[in-house]
C-alpha cells in the first residue's frame, strides 16, 4: 500500500495523519486483542486504536489502520512489530513528512482561494519586514489549523460498550448477548456522531468469534453500516425466532398468579425490546404496544391494572420509564397498607369460667328453694 492510498483511507476514516500508521501481511487469525497487545509493547505509539482492516488480493492478506496518541512524525518508528515467539513481525507504514506538507499546502491554498488572496500576496505581506506580518493573515492562518484539527462530535469521554465474545460458556466479565445488544442499541441512539465512529465503537466492544462476525461482514460489505453490523450479530448470536413469532409470543405473555404488575412489566418489555432488535417493530410504536398488552394480559384482581384500564384512553401512553415509575410507587402503597394491618394484633382475654363443683350446685339449688318459699308466702 503506497502512500497515496494510506492518505486516501485516513481521510475516509477522518483520522488524522500525523497519529496513523498501516501493518500489513496481517493474517485474519490474527485478533484485534493480538495486534493491540503486540502495540502496547512499543511505547512510542502511546494508546492505540483499530480503526479499519482491508483485504491486500495480492497477497490475501490483510492491511489494518491504527490511531495512536502520539505524533508519529516526532518519534523514531520501528520498521516491525510483532510478538517475539508467538506471531508477527508485521512491516509498519506512515505517511512521510512530504505528504503532510502537501496537504498543508493544498489546504493553504484552498483557504487562500476561499478568501480571494494568492500566495503572492502573502508574500507580499512578509516582504516588508519578517516582523510586519500582518494580524489578521496570523489569525486566519489559525482559524485554518484550529478546523483541521477539530475532532468529530462526542469523540471523548463517551459510555463505552460493554465486552462481547460471543464464546459459550459467557466468561467472567462480559454480558450476555441480550443485554449486550439491547445496551448497544440504546447507545447508538443516543450518541451524536457519524456512523463511522459509531461503528468503530462497536468494533472496540467485541472479541472473539463476535469481532469474526463483523470482520467478516467488513471484508464483504465495506460499506457496511453499524446497523448492518448489529443485524449480523443477531443472527449469529441472537434467538432463531423471526419477528413475527415473537411478536406472537408477546401478545400471548401473561402475567402469572402471584407475580407483582412491575416483574410483569419488565418481562414484557424485554420481550418487545426482541422484536425490535428484529426489525418486528419500530421504535415510535412501542410504548401503545407496551400499554395494551398490560391492559390485555394484566390479572383482572391487580387493582393497579385495574385502575390502568380505566385511565390508559385519556392519555397518550406513557414511556417504560413513566409506567415503571408509576407501577412500583403504587406497589409500595399498597405494601405499606399490608404492613400496617399486619401489625395490628387483636388481644383476645380469655375469662376463666366458674368450676361448679358439688358444693357450689348445692348451694345454687337452695337458693332457688328459698325464692320459691318467699314467693308463695307474699300471696
Amino acid at each position: 500500500m503506497d502512500a497515496v492510498e494510506i492518505e486516501a483511507w485516513c481521510k475516509r476514516k477522518q483520522l488524522a495523519f500525523e497519529n496513523a500508521l498501516v501493518l500489513s501481511n496481517i493474517t485474519s487469525d490474527v485478533t484485534d486483542d493480538i495486534l493491540l497487545r503486540a502495540l502496547s509493547q512499543v511505547k512510542t505509539f502511546g494508546k492505540s486504536k483499530i480503526i479499519d482492516r482491508c483485504l491486500d488480493t495480492a497477497s490475501k492478506t490483510q492491511f489494518v489502520l491504527i490511531w495512536t496518541s502520539t505524533d508519529l512524525t516526532k518519534q523514531n518508528l520501528p520498521d516491525c512489530v510483532g510478538l517475539p515467539g508467538e506471531t508477527g513481525p508485521w512491516p509498519v507504514h506512515v505517511l512521510p513528512v512530504s505528504r503532510r506538507e502537501e496537504e498543508f499546502k493544498d489546504k493553504l491554498l484552498s483557504f487562500l482561494k476561499q478568501e480571494g488572496k494568492t500566495v503572492a500576496d502573502v508574500r507580499g505581506f512578509l516582504e516588508p519586514s519578517a516582523l510586519d506580518v500582518n494580524t489578521a493573515l496570523i489569525n486566519a492562518l489559525s482559524s485554518l489549523v484550529d478546523k483541521c484539527n477539530i475532532a468529530p462530535v462526542d469523540t471523548h469521554g463517551y459510555r463505552k460498550l460493554r465486552m462481547f465474545s460471543g464464546a459459550k460458556p459467557t466468561p467472567s466479565g462480559e454480558e450476555e448477548y441480550d443485554a449486550w445488544a439491547e445496551q448497544t442499541m440504546h447507545l447508538l441512539e443516543e450518541w451524536q456522531c457519524g456512523d463511522t465512529v459509531k461503528k468503530q465503537r462497536i468494533v472496540e466492544s467485541l472479541k472473539g468469534p463476535a469481532a469474526d462476525i463483523v470482520r467478516f461482514l467488513r471484508t464483504q460489505n465495506p460499506t457496511a453500516t453499524s446497523y448492518d453490523y448489529m443485524q449480523a450479530l443477531e443472527v449469529a448470536f441472537g434467538t432463531t425466532e423471526s419477528a413475527s413469532d415473537l411478536l406472537v409470543r408477546f401478545r400471548h405473555t401473561f402475567q402469572n398468579d402471584g407475580e407483582k404488575l412491575s416483574s410483569y412489566l419488565l418481562r414484557l418489555d424485554k420481550l418487545l425490546h426482541c422484536v425490535f432488535r428484529k426489525g418486528g417493530v419500530k421504535i415510535s410504536e412501542m410504548d401503545q404496544l407496551r400499554i395494551d398488552q398490560i391492559v390485555k394480559g394484566a390479572l383482572p384482581s391487580d387493582m393497579i391494572a385495574l385502575r390502568i384500564r380505566m385511565t390508559h384512553k385519556l392519555r397518550a401512553p406513557p414511556t417504560f420509564s413513566e409506567l415503571l415509575k408509576e407501577v412500583r410507587e403504587e406497589e409500595d402503597v399498597l405494601q405499606s397498607r399490608n404492613d400496617v394491618k399486619s401489625t395490628v394484633v387483636s388481644n383476645t382475654v380469655s375469662v376463666p369460667r366458674p368450676n361448679l363443683d358439688a358444693k357450689g350446685n348445692s348451694e345454687v339449688e337452695q337458693l332457688r328453694k328459698d325464692i320459691i318459699t318467699l314467693l308463695y308466702r307474699s300471696f
